[in-house]
């Protein structure tokens, strides 16, 4: 018997069953197709294949979004953290309030008297200034100007106590008494002097009847002007009455206050009292 050949030992005789005894040789690609069979006999179909991919895609698509939002809220967080440190640094602190209970410090009071000068003398535009020394006891003085600051004069207001009564001057008879007029329960006479150009002077001397207060208003024009228009004084004779009479500008002394004695502080009056006693 003759020993098989090398091409006979790769030849394999096998019997297909729709043809018996049909011999058939197997080769190498139909040994590797076998193979490759049984290796893709457990996989799914080509169809659920492809779904599974789209899915798997989907799947790292929503993960990378996922991470891509926060992401950005991580960097929107360290923006607001780091401009709220910058914004701090910054801008000054506001200042804490101050408790119910806390004092605070109260507005400087503004002068009646003041108040009373700067309405009568409004419709003239003229502006009323305290004068150092604006005050002492009894008494306050204030220099006008015009809205150009022009000098205008001076106003001084004194304070008198004439609880027993008072004998209104009469500059041509000191032995005589004026008749005043009244305001309510204030008894006034006015005065006026406008004969020396350097000096032009309106007063008004005004008593309170039931508690004797007086108080004299003595505008002053612009001295040494040599015009007797530029000298006129800052008050007309009505208006240093309109001041006088009025309750604010009385009330505005202590009680205790007063120019009697006489103090030499107090103004000199173009017009004088006739002598009060100290008490």
């Amino acid at each position: 018997m003759s020993r098989p050949t090398e091409e006979n030992r790769r030849e394999t005789i096998i019997l297909r069953a729709d043809e018996p005894g049909r011999r058939t040789e197997r080769t190498d690609a139909d040994r590797l197709a076998g193979l490759l069979a049984q290796v893709f006999d457990g996989e799914p179909p080509v169809a659920d294949g492809v779904a599974a991919v789209f899915r798997r895609a989907e799947a790292i698509r929503r993960r990378r979004l996922r991470h891509l939002v926060s992401a950005g809220a991580a960097v929107a967080l360290v923006v607001a953290v780091v401009g709220y440190v910058l914004t701090s640094a910054v801008l000054p602190t506001t200042p804490k309030r101050t408790s119910a209970g806390a004092a605070a410090t109260p507005a400087p009071a503004r002068d009646p008297v003041l108040d009373v000068l700067t309405a009568v003398t409004a419709d003239r535009e003229l502006r009323v200034v305290p004068r150092p020394p604006a005050e002492g006891e009894g008494w306050r003085q204030f220099a006008v100007s015009s809205e150009t600051g022009r000098p205008r004069g001076l106003i001084q207001i004194s304070v008198y106590a004439a609880p027993d009564g008072l004998c209104f001057p009469v500059r041509a008879d000191p032995e005589v008494c004026a008749r005043p007029d009244r305001s309510g329960d204030v008894e006034y006479v006015r005065y006026a002097d406008e004969k020396d150009e350097d000096w032009q002077v309106t007063q008004t001397v005004a008593r309170r009847v039931p508690d004797g207060r007086v108080v004299v208003v003595m505008a002053t024009g612009q001295r040494g002007t040599g015009d007797s228009d530029a000298g006129r004084p800052p008050l007309t004779g009505r208006e240093a009455a309109e001041v006088a009479v009025q309750a604010r500008v009385m009330n505005a002394f202590g009680p205790e206050e007063s120019c009697n004695g006489p103090d030499p502080a107090c103004p000199l009056l173009r017009v004088p009292l006739p002598e009060l006693s100290a008490e």
